[in-house]
């Protein structure tokens, strides 16, 4: 019976960077071993707690680019060749935005892309023609990431800005002196069947220039272990390569 510690889901970790040649890799590569299925079958780990892991950082999402602009959020628009009408503002509550010469245009529910081709389609009603207009998400009303784990000030934080791993880390205080820093696990939404991917990041390598540090995005978790304790299964060493023990209670 597997523990319901959270360090339970750190089960492979070990196990993953060793397979991985020694370290991390700029690209993330899926590691080879057996599948959720056949694990199951063989009665060693419930297969939907396995959640596919690779060791390296997770590549980098373009958040402003698939996030639905919502009340709270601050945008940034620029109109080429306009300068007086660029403008910082931040979202309404009826999910607007008051804008010079056009007034309130609804933002709200739509991606960068749409709310560049709404606030373009308005000045070209009346006062620009063929007006050009960028607009970018400054900061975020409601996006949130989890960090629990060996770090000072645990809990839930919102990314107000594009924030990337080692920032998200300072918003919980750092890490304490019992870190295993080289084998912190990022969860984060995927295509498996749990839902989730996982991701083994070395800190250090980061910190030294050796890694990028990732950007973070919505709903990531983020769980660093403590250093020198027993998180990997000896008797099934052989068939957790690739994937870590994910514990539903961090998710």
């Amino acid at each position: 019976m597997l523990s319901q510690s959270p360090l339970v889901v750190l089960a492979a970790v070990a196990l993953l960077a060793g397979c991985a040649g020694g370290g991390a890799v700029r690209d993330a590569q899926p590691l080879p071993g057996s599948g959720p299925t056949e694990l199951a079958t063989r009665g060693e780990v419930p297969s939907e707690n396995l959640v596919p892991a690779v060791v390296g950082v997770p590549r980098n999402v373009d958040v402003g680019a698939i996030h639905r602009i919502t009340p709270g959020d601050v945008i940034d628009i620029k109109v080429f060749q306009a300068d007086e009408l660029n403008t910082t503002v931040r979202v309404n509550d009826a999910g607007g935005i008051s804008l010079p010469l056009v007034g309130m245009v609804l933002v709200a529910g739509l991606n960068t892309g749409e709310a560049e081709r709404r606030i373009a389609a308005a000045l070209a009603q009346d006062h620009l023609q063929d007006p050009q207009v960028a607009v970018f998400v400054s900061e975020f009303a409601n996006l949130e990431v989890s960090i629990a784990g060996e770090v000072n000030k645990p809990g839930v934080f919102p990314i107000r800005g594009r924030t990337t791993l080692l920032e998200g880390i300072a918003l919980a205080g750092g890490t304490t002196r019992r870190a295993k820093e080289e084998q912190v696990i990022v969860f984060r939404t995927g295509t498996s069947p749990a839902g989730v991917d996982a991701y083994v990041v070395d800190l250090k390598k980061i910190q030294q220039g050796e890694l990028n540090d990732p950007m973070l995005a919505a709903e990531d978790k983020i769980v660093v272990p403590k250093s020198g304790s027993r998180v990997f299964f000896e008797d099934v060493r052989d068939t957790l390569r690739g994937f870590v023990n994910f514990n539903p209670l961090l998710y």
